[in-house]
Formats: structure tokens, C-alpha cells, sequence
């Protein structure tokens, strides 16, 4: 048994996806729908800005000096990034029973850590000397960070678009209220 499948935990999860705030969410008409909303904004203007800036980084748009872009497009990536992981919060709490036993929801958590670490390595690596390579062709180094940055980006996007179409079991406790499950 795993560590998420655990009877203790997933009874700390069942209560989360039972509490008030998942309640409000699930039954105030129009409080998921907007929340997903924010969330795709988020999404579009976090890999929008990302992808823009990994683009640069591959020297596929040389025009753009490398150190303007960086700061100009990380001035949106932040606060994006910021409104996903609140959007994204506040959708996980009606279903938090379902996501902590689901696979596809930890791949994409970890795809996010990836996408932390590698933009902190390329932070502390290759950001420093952005003045020296600004008008030319970036180093190998940085070409390396923005591949893993698109890849490990489009993965989190993926994988959940997939968490909608997972497959999942009600919990049992569901299932008891339904005499027609006996």
C-alpha cells in the first residue's frame, strides 16, 4: 500500500473534498467553471511568456535582445504562475480524495518541480552572463535549459488536460449512500 493509499490519508483527503469550501465550489453555480477559467488564463500567459522566452533562448528569434526579453516576459510568468497555483489550489480541494490517489496528478506535480528546478538552474548558471551572449546565438547551456523548459512545460499542460479524462472510482463511502450499489 502506498503512502497516498494509506486509510489515514485518504480520510484526511475525503474530508477536504467533503469540507465547506469544496462544498461552495461544487455548488455555487458558477464558482468551478470561473475558477477554470482563471486557471487557462493563467496557463496562457505563464506558457506564453515562457515559450516566448525559450524561443529567444534558442536563438530561434535573434532579433530580440536576450536580457530586455528575459525581464520583460518574466514580469508576466510570475504573477501567471502565481494565479495558477491559486486557481489550480482552489480546483483540487472538491476533488482532493480523487487526485491524491491518482498518478497522473503527482506526474504533473512533478513536472512542475522539473520545470522549477530547471529554471532555477538556469538562473543560477546562465541568466549572469545574459550581456555577453544578448545579440548572438545563446551557449549550449541555456539552448539546453529552454528545451527542457518547453518539453517539461507542455507535459504539465498535458498531463492535466489528462487528469479530466482519468478514469476514477467514487470512494467507497460514496458508493454506501446508493442502495442501488448493494
Amino acid at each position: 500500500m502506498s503512502f497516498w493509499e494509506d486509510p489515514t490519508y485518504a480520510e484526511f483527503w475525503l474530508e477536504i473534498a467533503r469540507g465547506d469550501l469544496a462544498t461552495w465550489i461544487q455548488l455555487t453555480p458558477y464558482v468551478y467553471a470561473v475558477l477554470e477559467g482563471i486557471h487557462l488564463v493563467g496557463v496562457a500567459f505563464f506558457f506564453g511568456s515562457i515559450f516566448l522566452l525559450d524561443l529567444r533562448l534558442l536563438g530561434v528569434t535573434p532579433q530580440l535582445l536576450a536580457a530586455p526579453a528575459d525581464r520583460f516576459l518574466l514580469r508576466i510568468a510570475g504573477p501567471a504562475f502565481v494565479l495558477l497555483a491559486v486557481s489550480g489550489t482552489f480546483l483540487f480541494v472538491p476533488s482532493a480524495d480523487r487526485y491524491a490517489a491518482s498518478p497522473v496528478f503527482f506526474l504533473k506535480l512533478g513536472a512542475i518541480a522539473a520545470g522549477g528546478l530547471n529554471a532555477l538552474a538556469f538562473h543560477l548558471a546562465a541568466r549572469r552572463s545574459v550581456d555577453a551572449w544578448s545579440r548572438r546565438r545563446p551557449p549550449w547551456t541555456v539552448r539546453g535549459t529552454a528545451i527542457v523548459s518547453v518539453v517539461v512545460w507542455v507535459a504539465v499542460i498535458a498531463l492535466g488536460r489528462g487528469m479530466g479524462y482519468e478514469s476514477r472510482q467514487p470512494p467507497a463511502a460514496d458508493l454506501d449512500a446508493f442502495p442501488a450499489f448493494d
